[in-house]
């Protein structure tokens, strides 16, 4: 797939960030995608231009915030125009432009039928040592942090906190074409030595040390010529100025040449014959110390950040403490003087720049994380509660999965519900949001933090209320789904308008994702147990004398409301009735805090009934209702369950409405009676007398029985041996 990507620097002037942007544009064009750059402008814009890049010349070198600010429209628009797939932000000033252009510019992208597949990206490169500042801070906020050294990686983690599974490590490159192998000088008859240091003139570089260090060694080598190339900004221009005048003192002013901006380093190179980084301050890389290596130039080097990665001491050139002119000057000293050694360390260097720190090996592993990027889609489905609920949702997260297949998809799940998922092919994650240790407006605040660490793209709201507003909105993501007409509903982005008409849950749910262009007809709703669930089934059954061709009868006593339960004198007599029915054994089941009631009825019942309830996880319960015949029971958990494990279903409603809660079952019988009353939505029935709970009450023994007769008998499902295979990664008891 061919990408778009942005590169924002501060300028093209020459430094190793701006020839890096260069020639990573370079290599993009190489390969067949679109590389634009913006900067301040700078001698490498013709380079650029001449690659086949696009360039578009913005302040966004200025740290003015009413400047810097300004720029951001426009950028997002050039983001919006060129359908930019990656923002690469290579500075602060710049990174904090990228990332708010890219927040403006991802918003208004659509995911409708025909949309796209995911949002532009925004990722950055930490080229140096940051002060711990919040300015500094945007450098972590990438998507994708991507670290030139080990140095700099462990310094975005230590003092900007970022995470470790976000840091790419990609050193820079050098062109070996561009800077060829040239065979050290073995010997200077006349001791004309060239000793050359490049970068840019600011005193983290060390030129004092540097000058101090050649006037001890112009002692030994009166000929030798000293090359400070490298231009300096208008801020340190009293700078240049103090090494001058540290020239003149010391007394080498026919030594030691300023030469400034130099636009061919190459060049400059092939004319040294020792090249000298002397910095003070942890340098992030060196680039200079590659392009020497490749071009044959013997280091010296200091003892700072990421440069003992880049030179190994003694092996690919000599390395010094920093702020040391006597050390400096004794390692300048023994490599002009023993040119063996000189020649020995100089193809070490080539040797190693050629393995690991060629061009192409930076471009291809830099266009691993675009092509990453361009592909890491994030969305985050939000269904807290409840465990029915949670099955309700297994049809939506199969759509989504087939609408972004390359997507990456976290569900925030409760506590209780999480068993349910964590075998679903259709995610990639779960998140547990616990009521007890994130109900508090710090607990939020915590759960937040953690999401937006994740860097979500797309929210999508199942639970719609002010928790998961709060929660879609702290997490940053720039697309939240959810439904209008909520107190709080203002936190999305996108709202869809309630329906008129009743919609049953899994019709509700596809009406909310057609804003992100999900179409399906496909309602099945799944659970997926595993073997361990299978086998413990299997254990429960058989210390139940449940013969293994016998056919199953569940049915649910309890319920989350009151007003959902059929009374227990009914159930009571139900089970004896269907004991009437040849062979079939019938299951109570529920969660714990219904097992009194299973109970009671196991005791007053001629036929003993098998008591499950509060000895199967949901996991094993789906196991359970999958060799069952049928299932009885209100609306509830276990009704949902039952219609995942895709067996016929006796449905009893009366508090609340089927047309919105029942859900989609291969077969479902409804029993209900339409009273004026219902569907009232009470927990507890507020009528007394012989009206109370009348609309559970009115749904008789004869009836259910006769209809869980009729299925038993017509289609009589069996209770077999396990026969499916299939790796189970999550069990429990793993």
């Amino acid at each position: 797939m061919a990408l778009t990507v942005l590169q924002l620097v501060p300028a093209l002037k020459g430094g190793g960030v701006e020839t890096g942007t260069v020639d990573m544009a370079r290599g993009l064009m190489a390969q067949g995608h679109r590389a634009i750059v913006i900067s301040s402008g700078g001698p490498l814009v013709k380079e650029l231009e001449a690659a086949g890049a696009i360039h578009y010349t913005l302040p966004i070198h200025r740290k003015l915030p009413w400047i810097a600010l300004k720029q951001v429209p426009r950028v997002a628009e050039l983001i919006e125009s060129h359908g930019v797939d990656v923002i690469h932000a290579r500075s602060r000033v710049p990174a904090i432009i990228g990332y708010l252009a890219w927040r403006k510019a991802a918003c208004k992208a659509s995911f409708r039928m025909g949309g796209r597949q995911q949002l532009p990206v925004f990722i950055t490169t930490a080229h140096g040592y940051y002060s711990k500042h919040p300015f500094s801070a945007v450098m972590g906020w990438g998507r994708w942090v991507i670290a030139n050294s080990e140095s700099i990686a462990r310094h975005m983690i230590d003092d900007f906190h970022v995470p470790s599974d976000k840091i790419r490590f990609i050193p820079r490159g050098v062109d070996l074409e561009k800077y060829q192998w040239r065979e050290p000088r073995a010997e200077s008859v006349k001791g004309d030595w060239v000793i050359s240091c490049i970068g840019r003139i600011t005193p983290i570089k060390g030129h004092r040390d540097l000058i101090r260090a050649f006037a001890a060694v112009a002692k030994t080598f009166p000929k030798a010529r000293l090359r400070i190339i490298g231009g300096a900004d208008a801020r340190h221009q009293n700078y240049l100025q103090e090494l001058k005048q540290l020239v003149l003192k010391l007394s080498l002013e026919d030594r030691v040449e300023f030469s400034g901006h130099e636009p061919n380093i190459p060049l400059a190179l092939a004319q040294s014959d020792l090249m000298v980084l002397p910095s003070t301050c942890q340098e992030a890389f060196g680039r200079v110390l590659i392009e020497a290596g490749a071009s044959g130039v013997p280091v010296v080097a200091t003892r700072v950040g990421g440069i003992p990665e880049v030179i190994l001491d003694k092996k690919t050139g000599l390395i010094v403490p920093p702020q040391d002119p006597v050390a400096l000057a004794s390692a300048m000293n023994t490599l002009l003087k023993d040119r063996a050694l000189a020649l020995t360390l100089a193809r070490e260097n080539r040797r190693r720049v050629e393995t690991v720190y060629p061009m192409a090996r930076m471009v291809r592993q830099t266009m691993e994380v675009y092509q990453e990027a361009g592909q890491s889609l994030r969305i985050l489905v939000i269904k807290l509660s409840a465990v029915g609920d949670i099955v309700l949702i297994t049809p939506s997260l199969r759509a989504l999965r087939d609408r972004f297949p390359k997507a990456q998809i976290t569900v925030l799940v409760g506590r209780e519900g999480r068993e349910l998922l964590h075998r679903c092919p259709y995610i990639d994650d779960l998140v547990v949001f616990d009521r007890a240790q994130n109900g508090t407006i710090a607990g939020l605040l915590r759960m937040a933090r953690r999401l937006r660490e994740s860097q979500i793209d797309l929210v999508i709201d199942f639970q719609n209320n002010r928790i998961s507003h709060w929660l879609g909105r702290l997490c940053g993501a720039p697309h939240r789904y959810g439904w209008a007409g909520r107190r709080w509903s203002w936190l999305l982005s996108h709202r869809a308008i309630p329906p008129e008409q009743p919609l049953s849950p899994v019709d509700h749910q596809f009406r909310l994702l057609q804003l992100v262009g999900v179409e399906s007809n496909d309602k099945r709703l799944e659970l997926w147990p595993g073997p361990s669930d299978q086998s413990r089934v299997d254990a429960l059954l058989n210390e139940s004398w449940v013969a293994q061709q016998q056919p199953l009868v569940a049915i649910h006593p309890g319920g989350s409301w009151l007003s959902k339960q059929w009374p227990e004198s009914y159930i009571l007599e139900l089970v004896d009735r269907l004991a009437g029915i040849s062979k079939v054994r019938v299951i109570l089941i529920g969660s714990a805090k219904e097992r009194p009631i299973c109970d009671r009825i196991h005791h007053a019942a001629r036929v003993k009934p098998v008591v499950a309830a509060g000895r199967t996880s949901l996991n094993e319960l789906a196991a359970l209702l999958g060799r069952c015949s049928v299932f009885i029971g209100g609306d509830s958990a276990p009704l949902h369950v039952a219609a995942a494990a895709g067996i016929p279903i006796i449905a009893l409603f009366g508090a609340t409405d089927p047309l919105r809660h029942l859900p989609p079952a291969s077969s479902l019988t409804l029993l209900r009676t339409q009273l004026p009353c219902s569907p009232c939505y009470r927990p507890k029935c507020p009528r007394v007398g012989a009206g109370k709970m009348e609309c559970m009450k009115s749904i008789t023994v004869e009836t259910v029985a006769q209809t869980a007769a009729k299925i038993v008998t017509a289609s009589p499902r069996r209770n077999p041996a396990v026969s499916r295979v299939e790796t189970d990664l999550f069990s429990a008891d793993k």
